[in-house]
């Protein structure tokens, strides 16, 4: 016999196959999960939060030269920022953001008339008594010629929207996923001397990029260039990407997730990684004094209330 105070809850468990009560212990959970009888009985992995993977003022990525193959591809180091580029991936996050922009895409379909919708038909074709005919309210009915449908196809409009920060919280991590695969090429400018095709295909080139369209293999590539539209060299290149149909180029203000979802490379120029930067508020670094304290994860504020504590603790001995 079972014996203690939690004899019906162990009994329950054993016959349902499932682990001992006592595994069921807050120290199997993390601080953020919630409780669950049916599912603490494992540990269930959460999405990680939404704050930077390091604690890194800046990451680093190099400066690739496009122009010449003979040059050194690496002309130098750009320094970008953890809470845009160093996001932990989020899958849910990207899924929805891909739904609602191919909903938003999806064509609305047309819809027929019903019989109030057709012209006509607003007075009673004779006396409800009388004639000895069958009783009728309008001649645009369905079962008249020129009447309305019975069941038509009506229209059905399929966009819905996002809160905000799910969507600028969504190219955070796509970008993200960019630098940590090692798919993001920073650029001096992404600019041409002419819109000609052939010009920026041996730029891409120059970079080892390229697509086999009878295979469909290669890499599809997204140029991100600046806000400014009075470039005329930056309109070149947006031109001439437009004869190639593996190569889109965007503005900063237009990357979005499904974009960064349909390449898998990200080429973008200094300006442009100054104006894509500057669409997301700067969250979790001060301006001048390097990151501030947080707020969550519970294990991260604990780290860093630990290392505020330990360096008090050294300041005072000396």
């Amino acid at each position: 016999a079972v014996a203690g105070p939690c004899a019906h809850q162990t009994l329950a468990l054993a016959r349902r196959g499932l682990a001992s009560a006592s595994a069921r212990h807050w120290s199997l959970r993390r601080p953020f999960q919630q409780r669950n009888a049916r599912r603490d009985d494992r540990h269930v992995e959460r999405m990680s939060p939404l704050v930077p993977a390091s604690a890194e003022p800046h990451l680093q990525a190099w400066l690739t030269s496009w122009d010449v193959a003979e040059q050194p591809a690496r002309a130098g180091i750009v320094l970008l920022r953890p809470d845009v580029w160093d996001m932990p991936l989020r899958p849910d996050i990207i899924h929805r953001c891909v739904l609602s922009q191919q909903a938003a895409r999806r064509n609305v379909r047309g819809a027929g008339k019903r019989r109030g919708d057709v012209r006509g038909g607003g007075r009673k074709p004779r006396p409800q008594k009388g004639s000895g005919r069958s009783r009728q309210g309008s001649i645009r009915a369905p079962h008249y010629r020129g009447g309305g449908v019975a069941h038509p196809r009506m229209a059905h409009e399929w966009a819905f929207s996002l809160p905000r920060k799910v969507v600028s919280h969504g190219v955070r991590v796509a970008l993200s996923d960019k630098y940590r695969r090692g798919a993001l090429l920073v650029v001096e400018q992404t600019e041409l001397e002419s819109a000609k095709t052939q010009l920026l295909l041996e730029k891409l080139s120059n970079l080892g990029l390229s697509f086999d369209e009878d295979r469909g293999e290669g890499h599809r590539v997204l140029i991100v260039g600046s806000n400014s539209r009075e470039q005329q060299a930056q309109a070149d290149c947006k031109l001439a990407s437009q004869n190639i149909p593996w190569v889109s180029m965007v503005h900063a203000v237009n990357c979005n997730v499904l974009k960064l979802v349909q390449h898998s490379v990200l080429i973008i120029g200094r300006d442009g990684l100054r104006d894509l930067e500057a669409r997301f508020k700067q969250s979790g670094m001060a301006a001048d004094q390097g990151p501030v304290r947080r707020t969550w994860p519970p294990s991260a504020v604990l780290r860093e209330y630990r290392a505020a504590r330990a360096a008090s603790t050294v300041e005072m001995q000396e």
